[in-house]
Order: C-alpha cells, then structure tokens, then sequence
C-alpha cells in the first residue's frame, strides 16, 4: 500500500482495553490515546462535534502522542454549531471556527472535517452560504473537507461545483461514492460507516471488502500527495489494523 496512505479510525475513546491489552502492560502505563497511537498514525476526533475541549486538553493530547509517534496526524471534525445548529451562517458559525482553529494549532492538525446535515440540501441558497463562509474564514494551515449528505447525491455535480468553488475536499464513504474533489492539497478523504442494522455503525468490513478497499485506493489519481482512511464503525480498530495489512 503506498506510503501516503494514512489509516485509522474515527475517535480512540472505544478502544478495548481486553483486546489491545498488550498495549497497556508494556512497560509503564500508557494512556489510551497513547495506546491508539501505536497502533496507527491518525484519528479523526469526532468528540468536537459535540464540543470542543479546552486549549489545554488538545495541548496534553499533542504531548501524549508525541511521546509515542511524533509523526502523529490528528484531523477534526467541526463543532455541530458550525454545521448542524448555524449552518454556515451568523457570526456564531466564523467565531465557532475562530475556536476551533485555534485547538488545531495545539494539535498540528490541518484537516478539518465538515459534516453538513441531510437537512441541509441543494438549494441555491444554501451553495452561496457555503461559499460565503468558507470565503470569509482564516484558511491558513487548514485543509478545509467537506461531507455532503442527503439529496446532494441526486446530482453529484453540485457538489463538484461547490468543492471546486470554495476549494473544498470531498469526503466520501468509497462504498457509496467517488470523491470528486481533491483540493490544492491533493488529498482523498475517506470515512466508512458500515452497512448494519439497527444502524449503518453496526457492521465488520469482511476481508474481501477490505481488498476492494485497496483496489478503489490503487485506482484513485498519481498525484494525489495524501489519502486518508477512517473507520468509523463498531469493529473500527480491528477493521483498521486488518486493512493496514491486506494483501490486495
């Protein structure tokens, strides 16, 4: 698998201390994070969707996994006041992002996810509201990457339209869709939900499934610089570990 791949999951809070436990009994004590991060490059923090932690929590995580990997890649997934409450808009979405850089600079991290609602649809209103706010934010040191949902999907041209205007990633689950934006940075985005009931988190990739993973990945553009695989299901980690080491 070629070196830019990045793989891990969405969060280290449900890492099972039972199945890892070698982790945890080598030597001294580590902390959970830290386990995480012998076991895989970068995570995605979903918990900054709810809310986002103090400066001096996100400045402990850096130091955590410093100490284990310091080539270490956290990404954040943006406060739901941005996306879900604000959508995009008020003063409240710009300070929110305002906020959250700022915990970004105390992680290194320079990807940051941006999940709109179903709710949110296609309308011309809506396109110009994303395109307003994301002209309006400090963009620096930031890969801005964005996750459509709902009835965007009934004209993937839309998006195309809206990552290529505000200069966005397109973030895909590749079991559904085909990314089609990279942005200046030339990087994918991949998140991967499952397939399971009662709800889609519910579900193991099986081994082929894993395989076709790769294939997609083998397929996707020469220059892209970074890719970047999310796990975000209930068997995430062992699903993660088991795909850093498919055979294709």
């Amino acid at each position: 698998m070629p070196s830019c791949v990045h793989v891990g999951c969405c969060g280290w809070s449900y890492l099972n201390e039972k199945e890892f436990h070698e982790l945890y009994n080598s030597g001294r004590r580590h902390s959970k994070l830290q386990a995480y991060a012998k076991l895989f490059d970068t995570v995605e923090i979903n918990s900054t969707f709810y809310k986002l932690p103090r400066l001096s929590t996100a400045e402990k995580w850096r130091k955590e996994v410093d100490e284990i990997n310091p080539g270490f890649e956290f990404s954040v997934k943006a406060y739901k006041g941005i996306t879900h409450l604000h959508r995009f808009q008020k003063k409240e979405s710009v300070d929110s992002y305002r906020a959250l850089k700022d915990i970004c600079g105390a992680l290194s991290a320079r990807v940051i996810l941006f999940q709109s609602p179903a709710s949110f649809n296609p309308s011309q209103a809506n396109i110009e509201t994303i395109g307003e706010f994301f002209y309006k934010i400090d963009r620096k040191g930031i890969v801005p990457v964005w996750e459509a949902r709902g009835k965007w999907y009934d004209d993937i041209g839309l998006i195309e339209k809206v990552c290529h205007g505000s200069k966005l990633v397109h973030c895909v689950d590749p079991f559904r869709n085909d990314p089609v934006a990279f942005g200046k940075e030339k990087i994918a985005y991949f998140r991967l939900h499952g397939f399971g009931k009662p709800t889609m988190y519910h579900y193991s990739f099986s081994a082929d499934e894993l395989r076709l993973l790769s294939k997609k990945i083998s397929s996707l553009p020469d220059e892209l610089e970074d890719i970047y695989v999310l796990f975000n299901n209930d068997s995430c980690y062992a699903n993660a570990l088991a795909f850093k080491n498919v055979d294709g």
